[in-house]
Order: structure tokens, then sequence, then C-alpha cells
């Protein structure tokens, strides 16, 4: 039997291997802006054009009007152009899913039981379980086991849609700025900055740019967790997470001219090069305290190995939701497990219910904030014991965040008024008719819940005495929402 000098050199060196993991990395500087808002500022407002101000001599042409900033949302104050709507969705939809992503479980691969004819503690399960799933089985009374689990995620699609090769585009409409009106003074027209509903008048309102979205985003999440028997049937633990995000972003901006061919410079990222591009990128990291777990698990029916028990996951909001590293609300996961095993085989089942509080990070200033999704949870797998020492481990992984929000790609028409206009009737700028029109594929925002199901695989190993490490790896198994091609965990678990 190990010393308890042994012992504790044993979670202190997990400890150390776990901070050395995820904080390994310097720590990242305060953030502008923070994670939560780097796509919105950098789609509604760093893509500014390269215009000079109205050319003299236009009738009624206000003083500094300019069109610099007129395919910027958020710089023109123009929360109702339709582009905010998508990209707050996009956003709050990536911030949703970063800050609730789960955690491996921290209930203790070792279990035991106190067995009187021997009076002594024997082995509970030859199993060392689940990892992302749970089982009915409790560590044992005054049982302690403490570790690390350790899982990196790269996401590569949003909606089946590649993050990374700009496949992803939003148009950007022109500000709703101004208006021609007729005047009785020649040559009969004017312009003023009382906008008038319509993106048709006058005419260059209807020109877009395309937007078209390339990033990289990565989390890295250690999880340092403690679980303790108070009696045979009941445990409680903690999970303390230490995360850190990582977004680089660039967008490829080009103008579409619907009205402007004849005078380019009107709207340009370069003067005298009606064919210019614009590429803007924004990059940012963030490393910190996640939002903390308090576990418990209640055995209330005993089986062979296994039986019936309840579970509750008390997530506090401890990480910085501006950063992206916890959701800034309290979350309550309440689980009903049920396990059996029989010979090599064990089978554990998991359904629950997640209640939130709270405000998703990204909310775009002065639009209305989206709640923290309630989450239906369910998982299923099984653990074989391939070897005395090795287990081998599948489950399924599923969560359903209620009312959460979808973004389906439509194509949408964009309509706008040539000019010059050509001839004939229903080509009247001043009574903003449509001339003509554009069809693209875009996001669509609806309302709706987002189902996710995540396949996981996995091995546990004991080398020595009770230390257990493990490795496996989470993958999706659907196109929804925001998803890695492969997840990476591994851990060390030690029993005192």
């Amino acid at each position: 039997m190990p010393s308890r000098s042994r012992r504790m050199r044993a979670v202190v060196t997990c400890a150390a291997m776990a901070v050395v993991l995820s904080l390994g990395i310097t720590p990242a500087r305060a953030q502008t802006p923070p994670l939560s808002q780097l796509l919105p500022e950098l789609i509604l407002r760093d893509i500014t054009l390269d215009s000079p101000p109205l050319p003299a001599g236009v009738p009624g042409s206000p003083e500094g009007f300019t069109h610099v900033a007129h395919f910027s949302p958020l710089e023109a104050h123009e929360l109702n152009n339709p582009a905010v709507g998508i990209v707050q969705g996009f956003n709050t939809q990536m911030a949703t899913q970063f800050s609730t992503f789960p955690l491996g479980s921290s209930s203790g691969g070792l279990t035991y039981v106190f067995d009187e004819n021997v009076g002594t503690f024997r082995r509970a399960s030859t199993s060392f379980g689940p990892l992302f799933g749970e089982r009915a089985l409790t560590i044992g009374k005054r049982k302690l086991s403490a570790g690390f689990n350790y899982q990196r995620t790269s996401y590569n699609t949003f909606e089946g849609q590649d993050l990374d090769n700009g496949s992803i585009k939003f148009y950007l409409r022109h500000e709703d700025c101004c208006n021609v009106v007729l005047t009785p003074e020649a040559p009969g027209f004017a312009l003023t900055l009382q906008p008038n509903g319509t993106r048709l008048n006058p005419p260059l309102e209807g020109d877009l740019i395309e937007a078209s979205l390339s990033m990289e985003a990565t989390t890295n999440t250690t999880a340092l967790f403690v679980n303790y028997g108070i009696t045979n049937r009941w445990d409680v633990g903690v999970a303390v997470p230490i995360v850190r995000v990582h977004l680089d972003a660039s967008v490829n901006a080009r103008i579409i001219r619907f009205a402007t061919a004849g005078a380019p410079n009107v709207h340009t990222f370069q003067i005298g090069n009606p064919d210019a591009t614009r590429t803007v990128r924004s990059e940012g990291h963030a490393t910190g305290l996640g939002d903390v777990v308090l576990r418990t698990k209640y055995r209330f029916l005993t089986t062979a190995g296994g039986g019936l028990a309840a579970g509750v996951d008390l997530r506090l909001p401890t990480g910085d939701e501006e950063q992206l590293l916890g959701t800034g609300g309290v979350q309550a996961k309440f689980l009903l497990i049920a396990s059996s095993e029989r010979g090599r085989v064990g089978q554990h089942v998991n359904v629950g219910f997640t209640a939130s509080q709270g405000d998703v990070p990204g909310t775009v200033p002065g639009l209305t904030a989206t709640p923290v999704p309630n989450e239906v949870n369910y998982s299923g797998g099984v653990d074989i014991v391939a070897r005395p020492k090795l287990t081998v481990m599948g489950d399924v992984v599923g969560r359903t965040l209620r009312r959460a929000g979808r973004l389906d790609l439509t194509t949408k028409s964009f309509e706008y008024v040539q000019f010059p206009p050509p001839t004939g009737p229903g080509c009247n700028i001043f009574a903003g008719t449509t001339c003509a029109s554009f069809s693209a594929e875009e996001f669509t925002p609806r309302s709706g819940s987002l189902s996710l199901l995540l396949g996981t695989g996995g091995v546990k190993y004991n080398p020595v005495g009770n230390l257990l490490v493990s490795g496996s790896v989470l993958f999706p198994l659907t196109n929804a929402g925001l998803r890695s091609r492969l997840t990476t965990i591994v851990g060390v678990d030690y029993a005192f």
C-alpha cells in the first residue's frame, strides 16, 4: 500500500501536469474588443470604403457628405440593417456552444464497497467506467479521487459550412442614408440626409458588399477535479476548468456594383481601382478560470454492478463571459442515471435537464440579449473490460439547446434600381420602384431548438496502483451548429 506522502506526491504531480498543459501559454492580455464582440466588430464596423466626399456641383448635396462608413451598420447606428440580425445570430450561437461545451466526467474510475466478510474495501467494478457519461456506482465511503481532464477542440464548420475557406458569406446592405427629392429649381432634384426606408432611392443604396469569412476557433480546457464519497451511496465533487480560447478571423470584402458601375469611385476600396477588394482581420485569445462545476450523485437503488442514481451539477458563473470563458449565469443540470454490468460489459444511460439563467455573451450593443438556453441532456454507451488493467469505452452524447435559435442557408433576392435607369416604364427612382434583382445564398435567423449529437470512444488504463490514465476522442454525428472534426481528451485520475 503506498504511503500517504507518495499519494500526496501523485496528486501534486497530476495538478502540476494540468497547470502546465493549460497555462503553459502566456495568459491573454485584455482584448479590445473582447472575444465575444470580435466578429460583430469585424464584420459590422471595420469594413469601410476609401471614398471621397460627394463631388461638388451635385444639387442640394449636404456639406461633408461621405460614403466611407455606409456599409458599416454599427458606425451608422443602423441596428435594423438585415446584416446585423444575421451576424448577431451567428455570434450568439457560437458563444453559446463555446461557453457550454460539456466537460468530461469527474466521477472516479476506481469504485469501492466495504466487504464486511473480510473487513476491508474491495473493487465494486472491474470496469473503470465511461468518460462523458455517468454510471450509478459511487466511489465508496471516505474514498477520494483527484485528477484532471485536458481537452482540445478546433472548430471547422458551422451549420455544415466550412469556417476556414471563405464559404460563409454575409451581405452588407448600404445604409439607408438619404433621399433624392424633386425640387422646383433646376435641375429639379436635391439630396437630403433623410432615409426613406427603401434602400432604392437614391439608386447608390442598391450596391452590396459581399463579406467572406475565414475563421480559426479553438478552445483548450483543463478540468481539475476532486470526488469524495460521503457514504457508500453519496458522492460529492468539484470540477475547476481552466480555459484558453483563441479566435483568428479574417473577412475578404468585395463590392457588388448594382448601381454605381458608371461611377465606381462612389463606392470603392481604392480610388481609381473599381475591382479592388479589402481584407480585414482580427485575432485574440483569452486564458483564465472557466465556470466551476459543483457535483453530487446519490445511488438510491443498487443492483449487481450498477443500479439507479440521481445527480446534480451546479455550474457557477466564475468564467469571464465577455472573453467566452463562461456563460455569465448559473446552470443546474438534473440527471437520472441507470447502469448495469454483466461480466466484462457495462452499460449506462443518462437522461437529464439543464436549467439556465443569464444571457448569452456577444450580443450586439443595442439589441435584445439572448437568454442562455435550457437543455435536454441524454447519453448512453458501453464500457468493456478488455484486460484487467484496460477498459475500452464508447458513448453517444446528446444535447438539445431549447429555443437557442437556428440559422438556415437560404436563397435571397436583393432588389435595386439601376442607374442610369433603362428606358421604359417601371424605373422611377423617385417612386422607389425596383428595376432588377440579384439572388445569393445567405444565412437566415429563425426560432427553434438546436440539437447536437456527439460520439466518443477511448480507453482507460491502470499502469500501477490506483493510478488511471485515459485517452479518448469526441466527434460530431450531425452537421448542426458549430462543430469540430475531432476533440481530443486525455486525463489522469488517482484514487485514495
